[in-house]
């Protein structure tokens, strides 16, 4: 699949896109024809760079949110997410003004909150307390694996019982005025006829578009992911089908569209480390570079890449001084360097250096010290 993206690059005509080029888009792009990029979200916003940002527990949040915005092109218009929010929590918190739900001044018309829920009189509240954050829509959490979910009947647990999953969709359907979507696995066992019949109820509970990550529950993050499955669940629903799942690089994305003929891609884990991913496609697809970074070329080679990320990782850190306290700012750190040092080839000795710093101050220190020498990126690591 190298080759089709090297063919999308080929195309553009000059070093530096010019409005001309940013204006053929839709041509360049092989997102043409996304149902997701029909679909209105609040306010009539239409998606037309369908790369989107998972929600991620402990990392999508707003620090986070706020690096990738340096990388994303100039007037795209994504999608991203909150880290997923108990439904039984939020009705008595003040949104907003939680770490979990901090949005970024002059808010994010772009953002969407993932709701852990099963019960409507939780999921009305929560609707209504995170009207504050004027959400593009709301997502509902079908996917997450892990016991604490599974106990409350929450994430992943809810793909075992159709009938009860569509009701939890058609419930949240009554409180929800913008779209609607579900973030999913391929299920508890391998049952391809079960997912697609799945799938399908929640497009008649009232979903309008489904994240699919076709991986099952006891999988975890382990094992390849199936993309035929989104394929197959694309062809099975008339509404957008978003495909998750083993995407490292630009070359992943473009490959996971042509295998599946999905409606967009969703980026996880590797945006902790390659977050100018988006950069990378918008270039590709013909966008004009993201603001203040005009007149660049987005970076490619592993040197290009390493050099980046230690930029990238500077202003990570000034996001995480300005938003949360000590303590919550380095938490946030480690575990983010947890998930973006594997594709560094020595990223183990930032990682160590992360676990022994005791403050802010501390890891940008050792940050520094440790790209006093360059560094390259891998293009794909064993997660």
């Amino acid at each position: 699949m190298m080759s089709l993206y090297s063919a999308i690059l080929n195309n553009l005509n000059a070093p530096a896109l010019t409005e001309a080029s940013t204006a053929e888009a839709p041509a360049r792009s092989p997102f043409t024809d996304s149902r997701l990029a029909r679909t209105p979200f609040r306010g009539g916003r239409k998606v037309d760079f369908p790369i989107l940002v998972a929600p991620m527990v402990g990392i999508s949040h707003v620090a986070f949110r706020a690096l990738v915005r340096t990388y994303l092109p100039a007037d795209c218009s994504t999608l991203l997410f909150t880290e997923m929010l108990s439904s039984r929590r939020l009705p008595a918190e003040r949104v907003g003004s939680t770490p979990l739900t901090y949005v970024l001044e002059g808010g994010e018309s772009d953002l969407i909150p993932q709701l852990l829920a099963n019960e409507e009189r939780f999921i009305a509240a929560s609707v209504r307390k995170l009207e504050v954050m004027a959400p593009a829509g709301i997502d509902i959490n079908m996917g997450c694996p892990v016991k604490q979910a599974l106990s409350h009947n929450w994430g992943v647990a809810l793909m075992g019982d159709i009938r009860y999953a569509a009701d939890v969709v058609a419930v949240t359907r009554c409180h929800v005025r913008q779209p609607l979507s579900v973030k999913m696995r391929s299920g508890l066992r391998e049952d391809l006829p079960y997912l697609l019949d799945f799938i399908q109820a929640m497009e008649g509970a009232g979903a309008d578009w489904v994240t699919l990550h076709p991986r099952l529950q006891p999988q975890g993050r382990r094992g390849r992911a199936c993309w035929e499955a989104i394929g197959r669940a694309r062809s099975a629903v008339q509404i957008p089908v978003v495909g998750n799942g083993d995407v490292q690089t630009a070359e992943d994305i473009l490959a996971m569209r042509a295998a599946t003929g999905c409606d967009g891609v969703m980026v996880a884990r590797a945006a902790t480390a390659r977050p100018w991913i988006f950069w990378q496609l918008g270039e590709a697809f013909g966008f004009a570079p993201p603001p203040g970074r005009e007149g660049e070329r987005a970076p490619r080679t592993p040197v290009e890449e390493g050099r980046e990320y230690h930029r990238a990782l500077c202003f990570f850190v000034d996001q995480l001084e300005k938003w949360f306290t000590a303590e919550e700012g380095m938490r946030r750190l480690r575990f983010f360097v947890a998930w973006g040092h594997k594709w560094l080839p020595f990223g183990h000795h930032l990682w160590a250096q992360m676990t022994k710093a005791q403050n802010l101050a501390a890891a940008r220190t050792a940050i520094e010290r440790f790209f006093e020498h360059p560094h390259t990126m891998l293009p794909r690591t064993n997660l």
